[in-house]
């Protein structure tokens, strides 16, 4: 009996294939590339910057991207995430150059979508916020280092829309009031003092 195996595709330099429009050619064939591929870093013939997989000649499937400064460091994940007929889609990540996770989300066809969250350096929850078509769409926070709250409001079509507060670093109330499509309306409280803007459209202010 003699066992045949199937060996795995070797990667492919994606400097060395071709290109057509949005598509990797076999230079070879002139066909669209499918299998595993990398880019080289530009300063570095060494270093590896990005490993992907393609199929069809577009990229498809996880990747990982490299930030050519820090690869050196051993600790040089930028990013990593998936992609689907060459547009990202489904979990996607990011790092700091320690490797501490930077922020996170998701992305369907090529656009965020869903809830993001970054963080600092320390791991404490930096931004809390959710899109919509790659807009910022629907409840919004930030936070500072020690973990205050510093903003709280909501979007719509990436703009501020209905109730905002923010604070100081101390958890002191800097403002309040509500926006209407980002335009301040209604009553406003601005530091220490109550200043009165155009009236809001009915039931914003009471986030509705």
């Amino acid at each position: 009996l003699i066992a045949v195996g199937c060996a795995e595709p070797i990667p492919r330099n994606l400097d060395d294939l071709s290109m057509q429009g949005p598509q990797y050619l076999d230079p070879e064939t002139l066909e669209p590339y499918s299998g595993p591929a990398y880019r080289m870093s530009e300063d570095d013939s060494t270093q590896i910057v990005l490993r992907v997989n393609l199929r069809d000649g577009r990229f498809h499937g996880d990747f990982e991207d490299f930030d050519p400064e820090r690869v050196e460091e051993g600790v040089g994940l930028y990013e990593t995430g998936t992609y689907r007929n060459g547009q990202l889609e489904g979990r996607y990540e990011y790092f700091y150059p320690s490797g501490v996770l930077r922020g996170r989300g998701t992305y369907e066809n090529g656009e965020a979508e869903g809830p993001y969250e970054s963080y600092y350096e320390n791991g404490q929850l930096r931004e809390s916020s959710h899109f919509k078509d790659g807009e910022l769409d629907g409840p919004f926070e930030s936070y500072y280092e020690n973990g205050q709250l510093w903003v709280k409001g909501t979007f719509k079509d990436n703009e501020y829309h209905g109730p905002q507060e923010s604070y100081d670093r101390n958890g002191q109330l800097r403002f309040k009031g509500t926006r209407n499509m980002g335009e301040q309306c209604g009553e406003w409280f601005e530091d220490g003092e109550t200043v009165a803007h155009l009236l809001c459209p009915p039931g914003l202010q009471d986030g509705d």
